[in-house]
């Protein structure tokens, strides 16, 4: 555990301090990031840039656990970049081998599910919805459509929650039907 005077050390500048909180936590943070991406170079890469960004702002932050922050940090820059990845050529094949074993049902009912979803995200108010189109299917960061649409990244992240907190609301009912279903 991150003592208080070694987070103190490092918020001053201390380039030892900084290097001991790091070699304290890289296991748990790289195995953290690796659960999550399953992937040795992305997970080391995440790693490496949470780190990174802990020291860039480590004057700003006022941390009383840098344990749980450093979780924080990997578990959203996890979900961050698998919520970028895209599905590799190579599984396409299998994609089209899972859509030939869906039956005329299922297809209608995935259909009328993403129809359900297109018109929660036009039922979101406006400004909400620009942001999470901004979000999910421009795949622009927090702090570019901050910057795009001159609101601040906090503004973003509680339109980004607002909407995400409709859908799933919405949703719901719908997913356990599906869920329901799958399991007849």
């Amino acid at each position: 555990m991150v003592s208080a005077e070694t987070w103190i050390k490092i918020q001053n500048g201390s380039e030892e301090a900084f290097q001991e909180l790091f070699d304290e936590q890289w296991k748990r943070c790289f195995s953290l990031s690796y659960n999550m991406l399953r992937d040795k170079e992305q997970a080391e890469d995440l790693v490496q840039e949470v780190f990174t960004d802990l020291w860039v702002r480590r004057k700003t932050l006022l941390l009383q656990n840098p344990e749980a922050f450093l979780t924080q940090m990997i578990k959203n820059k996890a979900f961050s970049s698998l919520s970028r990845t895209r599905i590799p050529v190579r599984n396409l094949e299998i994609l089209e081998e899972l859509h030939k074993e869906f039956s005329p049902e299922d297809t209608y009912i995935l259909g009328e599910l993403h129809a359900q979803v297109n018109l929660l995200i036009e039922s979101l108010p406006p400004r909400c919805r620009e942001v999470f189109v901004l979000k999910r299917y421009e795949e622009m960061s927090v702090e570019e459509i901050a910057t795009k649409l001159d609101i601040s990244i906090r503004t973003v992240e509680h339109h980004l929650y607002q909407a995400a907190k409709i859908l799933k609301s919405n949703l719901y009912p719908i997913m356990l039907l599906l869920i329901l279903r799958a399991s007849i």
